[in-house]
């Protein structure tokens, strides 16, 4: 890297390169929100040499962060929310990595950096508050005795092809032997 800027770019491109890679929106979430993680290591020798590489690998870490909270909203925002539940879980996670960056930013005096993801906060609240408004919720449903997937699903849905739904919110052991208490969609 040639400068700042190169470097600045290589971070935000391997962010955006991973969240190009996954198929599938959740998994850009899960990947991402654990990069968004990421704390450098602390230098071994305290030394004038220590202090500078403690100085960059925090300047490192704070970029690599914020790259990958950006990438992070920009996966929540192709993510289809199953529930308002699912809505609502999604946007804690998010926000609650931008809150920490956030903070972070306002605490190293950068206004600009704060400014801008207080703004990709309050985006990000609002576009899975208007997805997830219109969702069913998640809702606690108990039967005297294990019953098969497609007799719930009747019972729950009037609806027996949503079966499979069932089976993949519920995880039983066998479709013929749903648990007697499950938590799923509830409309």
């Amino acid at each position: 890297m040639s400068t700042s800027g190169d470097f600045a770019n290589a971070a935000q491109g391997l962010a955006a390169a991973l969240l190009a890679a996954t198929v599938n929106p959740a998994d850009g979430v899960r990947l991402l929100s654990e990069l968004a993680n990421f704390t450098p290591d602390a230098p071994t020798t305290s030394s004038a040499i220590g202090q500078a590489m403690a100085t960059m690998q925090d300047a490192s870490g704070d970029l690599f962060r914020r790259a990958a909270v950006v990438a992070l909203a920009r996966a929540s925002a192709t993510y289809q929310p199953s529930s308002q539940d699912d809505a609502v879980n999604i946007r804690t996670l998010v926000c609650g990595l931008l809150d920490q960056e956030i903070e972070t930013a306002g605490d190293q005096g950068e206004d600009a950096t704060f400014s801008a993801l207080r703004s990709l906060r309050q985006a990000v609240v609002q576009d899975l508050n208007t997805r997830g408004a219109n969702l069913p919720s998640i809702k606690q449903f108990s039967f005297n005795g294990a019953l098969p997937a497609l007799v719930v699903a009747t019972r729950i849905y009037r609806d027996a092809s949503r079966a499979d739904e069932l089976l993949s919110q519920a995880n039983p052991p066998h479709p013929a032997f749903m648990p007697r208490s499950f938590k799923a969609l509830s409309k």
